[in-house]
């Protein structure tokens, strides 16, 4: 082969090299997105995580992967059978909104794997185990019939008891637990306890009338004394004039251009010109 085939020849096989090299490069190029984190591993073990103001790296070295990590906020819903203080049956749904401890990334990936499904299949059976067993003990304080009334109570104790042990299980941060409308599955269970709420309801706000009916009537009786008392009416009469005398004076502070005065019934008036 002549001398001119061959190196063009050896020059094309280097230039297809130098493109295969280039797109094996961009190939393994990565970066982490907002809302997640990328862990590095070589040869099986972690060797860096990568947040997405690292910028971009490469696992083009031997031996070198990546796994995508999401650490925005999640919710899980699941329904709940809990019995009340009083051996009532009832389901309730209980969602909880969570996300991954930035923190404690390294952590949660030894502890539930690299590969996203597995992790979240794993972390969501032992959460759910977590949260029956709280909610069972957070709505076995109440009554049947105090359940509808205590649902706030109910769903913070909750939230306060499913904090650490998540935090310290799962690696979790929890932001908040929403409980819904309890179902008992015994239907007059419901109609009684949906009764003594309105009962209750009814109650408060009987009170409140009353309340302000007392109050009304104690206002009544101190106004009656104080016009009946010559002494404490001329009081009054000396308070009225003051507030009087007070918005008079406000008024001629604030007031611009000329200012006419009139004095008693006779009509008498003085005019006072502008800047004096």
């Amino acid at each position: 082969m002549p001398k001119g085939k061959f190196f063009i020849a050896v020059l094309i096989l280097i230039v297809i090299a130098i493109i295969i090299g280039v797109v094996v490069t961009f190939s393994n190029i990565k970066y982490a997105q907002e809302g997640t984190v990328q862990v590095v591993t070589k040869w099986g073990a972690i060797e860096r995580i990568y947040a997405p103001s690292d910028g971009w790296f490469t696992t083009i070295a031997p031996g070198r992967k990546s796994y995508e990590v999401n650490i925005k906020s999640f919710t899980e819903s699941a329904p709940v059978r809990v019995t009340s203080k009083d051996n009532a049956a009832l389901q309730v749904d209980i969602s909880l909104t969570a996300y991954t401890d930035p923190a404690k990334i390294a952590e949660y990936v030894r502890k539930y794997g690299f590969l996203e499904e597995e992790r979240h299949r794993r972390r969501n059976e032992i959460l759910k185990g977590i949260v029956q067993t709280e909610a069972r003990n957070s709505f076995a304080d109440y009554g049947a019939y105090e359940i509808y009334a205590n649902q706030e109570q109910i769903q913070k104790r909750i939230l306060e008891s499913l904090r650490p042990q998540l935090g310290s299980q799962l690696l979790l941060v929890t932001e908040s637990v929403q409980i819904g409308n309890p179902d008992f599955l015994d239907d007059r269970v419901e109609a009684a306890a949906s009764g003594v709420v309105a009962n209750e309801k009814q109650k408060q706000a009987e009170e409140a009338r009353l309340e302000a009916a007392k109050v009304a009537a104690q206002t009544k009786q101190i106004e009656a004394l104080t016009f009946a008392n010559p002494a404490l009416l001329e009081i009054k009469k000396l308070e009225l004039q003051l507030e009087i005398e007070r918005a008079r004076a406000e008024g001629i502070k604030n007031h611009q251009g000329p200012l006419t005065i009139m004095y008693g019934q006779s009509g008498v008036q003085l005019q006072v010109p502008a800047g004096r």
